[in-house]
């Protein structure tokens, strides 16, 4: 897909901008135009407002013509149809093309990838530390219970656009020390139009997608769609399904407006955990732990709406999420499998005000408002014998947890600068019900103040600078509250219990970018560093390799660099390439207890006490990271494509003292070509072009089969091929 670049701490207050740019902070700007999959390559002019988009569906603040809109950051956009001419299937698929992006599989589904950027992750693991929040319209996706996202969930068929902001984003609320990730999905409006496709390929892939939107009753607007999406799997045992119905239906106008959002998915997916490197090199088709599924299912109603209010404009969204999933996971003989159920629901909402006023004759934008979401989860965990008929309910947890924020941020616009500030104070408390032992309730109650501050400045002649600073947090998830003591370990995933309380995750963020916009080439560069306290790690237990608790570590820092460049020659035709370098380091000295540290693996080549120290790497986080790719498309309605990553070496999870050789780099390329015709189009994709069958993923642990310690890996997904048919009706 071709990216979008960056939106830089801009002089001057713009029209309405999607809302993460607002939120995150980011002073509006004139942002590069999206390639669209009519025409992937670029404008004849890179640098255009975008154009606006209701965000009313959403939790955070919003922002109008007159009122900027925070800090200065770094957004990227990436517009829906250039998006869905790729075919992403999930959302790190979407963001892979990303400068200091990453993603790899650990439970080996293309159904169930994890993002990673500027060395912070989120995806569907329950127990990976969360560092970047993702929302759909403004709603939080990241679950109440274990702050996981599942990816899957997310309908990419019928986004009108993607915002992805680097970077601590803390008036975003907790989850955001990273970053965070907006979808924004089609509003529909003008004639009444549609769309249906369908789609087959590699591995038994077989898809269709539909979908309406048009204007009724006057002004209001409607977009209709539906997807359902199957699969065999590479991978033994590893099929998948999806499901997703959205509905978007609203009045809106420059001074008052309502929109109605109704969701509903659906996935299931048979995973497959890392092979041992023995098998691994012989047949990585293998699924060694056959039988693990996740049974996942989300409703979602949000309802919003704004108008003039003191001077101002007042908005109000009210929305309600409910999620429930069904996990099964098949361990090594002779541990027993688990099997877990979890349920979130959560009414949340928002209110806000902005205004715009004078200071001395320079503007002044000002915004405050309120967040705030209830949220019921509960737990239940099974033990299962795996040659038996025994059951064993390990665990029976309720926890109604309350998120209680309070947010402002202003700018000052003085000549050519935009001097920025804001803080958000967040009050979270999270119970601890259990329901087989009520004398083991407890409740965690923790509270923070967010401020950040920064500086932007128009050079002229397109080049423009900033620089910011500020603090994030992240609460513990109620799963890690519960599994913290290393005296009474979790079996995964997890039988809770009431455990020693852990400390909140801080980051203190301090960034300095710059770009360049010509009417045919940007170029942008951004360096950072963000030093974090009281990380939450998952450690292994050393009286059992399928237990483990979570703790609190010492320090640790990410930093790094970002460039990024795009031109296009001719209208249509657009080259782009980025590069990012990302350290993730420890800070201070951290035993943290792996396989490789077990009593059985005493002796193997691989054995060692896993002690990191400052400067040792955290896993899973590539030292360097290339992408490049390039679009054309003919008047004639042929258009052409191609992406290519390299994802440089990381270390192993379990091999924080980087003592064992890391993971090999790799690289994967993909190829796109379609033709329109009239209302007629047909594509076909071929991802991981040259089969690269390296690892993308990598961890220890004993071969049961061998008693030996092993390197368990992860393949990359081998080459697959996607052909699409489409049929537009309507203009």
């Amino acid at each position: 897909m071709t990216p979008s670049l960056i939106a830089r701490g801009p002089a001057r207050l713009d029209p309405l901008l999607p809302i993460l740019l607002i939120v995150a902070g980011m002073t509006s700007a004139s942002l590069p135009e999206p390639a669209t999959a009519q025409n992937p390559a670029r404008p004849d002019t890179l640098s255009v407002e975008l154009s606006p988009i209701e965000v009313l569906v959403s939790i955070t603040p919003r922002v109008t013509p007159s009122v900027g809109s925070g800090m200065p950051a770094r957004v990227s956009t990436l517009d829906g149809e250039a998006v869905r001419a790729w075919h992403p299937r999930l959302l790190p698929d979407a963001l892979s093309t990303e400068a200091g992006v990453s993603l790899y599989d650990d439970l080996g589904s293309p159904f169930k990838l994890n993002l990673s950027a500027r060395g912070f992750s989120v995806g569907p693991t329950v127990g990976l530390p969360p560092g970047i929040s993702v929302f759909l319209d403004g709603v939080r996706q990241n679950e109440p219970s274990a702050q996981e996202v599942n990816f899957d969930l997310l309908p990419l068929e019928h986004i009108e656009r993607i915002e992805f902001l680097r970077g601590n984003a803390s008036l975003l609320g907790p989850n955001s020390i990273g970053g965070a990730v907006n979808l924004i999905t089609r509003r529909g409006g003008g004639p009444s139009s549609g769309e249906l496709q369908v789609s087959g390929g590699s591995f038994g892939m077989t898809g269709i997608d539909a979908n309406a939107s048009g204007g009724v009753l006057e002004d209001w607007t409607y977009f209709l769609g539906a997807g359902y999406e199957e699969e065999d799997g590479w991978r033994d045992a590893t099929g998948g399904e999806r499901f997703n119905g959205l509905l978007n239906l609203g009045r809106t106008g420059p001074e008052r407006g309502f929109r109605f959002q109704a969701l509903w998915t659906q996935s299931r997916a048979e995973t497959a955990g890392s092979l041992p490197e023995s098998i691994f090199g012989v047949d990585p088709e293998v699924n060694f732990t056959a039988g693990d599924f996740e049974s996942i299912e989300l409703q979602q109603i949000t309802t919003s709406g704004y108008r003039p209010l003191l001077d101002g404009r007042g908005s109000l969204t009210v929305f309600f999420r409910h999620s429930d999933g069904e996990r099964f996971n098949v361990n090594q003989p002779p541990e027993g499998d688990v099997r877990s159920f979890a349920e979130n629901r959560t009414l949340g909402g928002t209110g806000d005000w902005l205004g715009s006023f004078s200071e001395d004759g320079n503007p002044l934008s000002l915004r405050v408002g309120f967040d705030l979401a209830a949220s019921w989860t509960a737990f239940q965990i099974f033990e299962e014998e795996r040659d038996g008929p025994g059951t064993e309910l390990t665990t029976d947890v309720e926890s109604p947890r309350v998120d209680l924020a309070g947010y402002a941020m202003m700018d000052l616009v003085v000549d050519r600068v935009v001097f920025s500030a804001g803080a958000r104070l967040d009050y979270i408390r999270i119970p601890f019900e259990d329901v087989l032992d009520p004398a083991a309730d407890t409740v965690n109650s923790f509270t923070q103040l967010s401020p950040r501050g920064g500086i932007s400045i128009d050079l002229g002649r397109g080049l423009r600078t900033f620089g910011s600073v500020g603090l994030s947090f992240r609460a513990p998830a109620i799963v890690e509250l519960a599994c913290s003591d290393p005296t009474d370990a979790c079996p995964l995933p997890f039988a809770l219990g009431d455990d020693p309380p852990l400390d909140p995750v801080t980051a203190t963020n301090y960034e300095l970018g710059a770009g360049w916009a010509g009417d045919r080439v940007d170029l942008a560069a951004s360096a950072y560093r963000t030093d974090v306290n009281d990380e939450i790690f998952f450690v292994p237990s050393e009286a059992s390799i399928v237990e483990g608790f979570f703790r609190n570590l010492g320090s640790t820092r990410r930093e790094g660099v970002e460039l990024e460049a795009g031109v296009a020659p001719a209208s249509d035709f657009y080259l782009y390439a980025n590069y990012a370098l990302t350290k993730a380091t420890f800070r201070g000295t951290e035993e943290i207890f792996s396989a490789r540290a077990d009593d059985e693996a005493e002796g193997s080549p691989l054995a060692g006490e896993n002690e990191a120290r400052p400067g040792d790497r955290l896993p899973m986080v590539p030292g360097h990271q290339i992408k490049f790719g390039a679009s054309y498309s003919h008047p004639r309605g042929v258009s052409v494509g191609f992406d290519g990553r390299y994802f440089g070496e990381q270390w192993f999870r379990g091999d924080e003292a980087n003592e064992v050789s890391p993971l090999k780099g790799y690289f994967t390329a993909s190829a796109r070509a379609a033709l329109r015709w009239e209302s007629w189009e047909i594509e076909g994709i071929v991802h991981n072009l040259f089969d690269t069958d390296e690892a993308m993923f990598g961890t220890f642990n004993l071969n049961a089969g061998t008693e030996e310690l092993e390197r368990f890996l992860t393949p990359v997904s081998p080459r697959a091929v996607r052909v699409t048919l489409r049929r537009s009706f309507g203009p």
